[in-house]
């Protein structure tokens, strides 16, 4: 399946036509999500009970820990798969900084604030940086 894909994915790439419709998607696609968040900002409220909160963060780090492991293979074996992976680590990161400091309230947010600033960032800015250097090593 991955490897039919993969070369749907490369024929569909090629053609101008194709990759133009498929820009038009993804900007309709961004409008329609930009009207979706102004839907939510008016009609969430400002608490949220969560059934499954630690689930939640465990499967965060857990992708984390498979991003950063899967990128220190793929970075031994000079594989161009690295950037993919650099990136997915440094998005995930990103995104972990992002909700730890957002969702921390009282001497929560302090620690999560210098774990974002100290560990999360520097780290996800690192995996960006080694995404960037991979495309270099790759020519792509």
């Amino acid at each position: 399946m991955g490897l039919r894909f993969s070369i749907w994915a490369r024929g569909l790439m090629a053609s101008q036509a194709a990759r133009h419709k498929m820009a038009i998607g993804f900007v309709g696609a961004a409008i329609v999500l930009v009207a979706w968040m102004v839907f939510l900002a008016k009609t969430l409220h400002g608490q949220a009970v969560v059934s499954h909160w630690s689930t939640v963060w465990l499967g965060l780090d857990t992708m984390e820990a498979l991003a950063l492991a899967a990128l220190g293979v793929l970075l031994v074996r000079h594989d161009h798969r690295a950037r993919t992976a650099a990136t997915v680590a440094a998005t995930l990161f990103g995104m972990d900084a992002w909700f730890d400091v957002m969702l921390s309230r009282g001497g929560d947010f302090a620690v999560a604030l210098m774990l974002a600033v100290v560990f999360e960032l520097p780290l996800a800015g690192a995996c960006a940086a080694i995404a960037r250097q991979t495309a270099r090593w790759y020519d792509v």
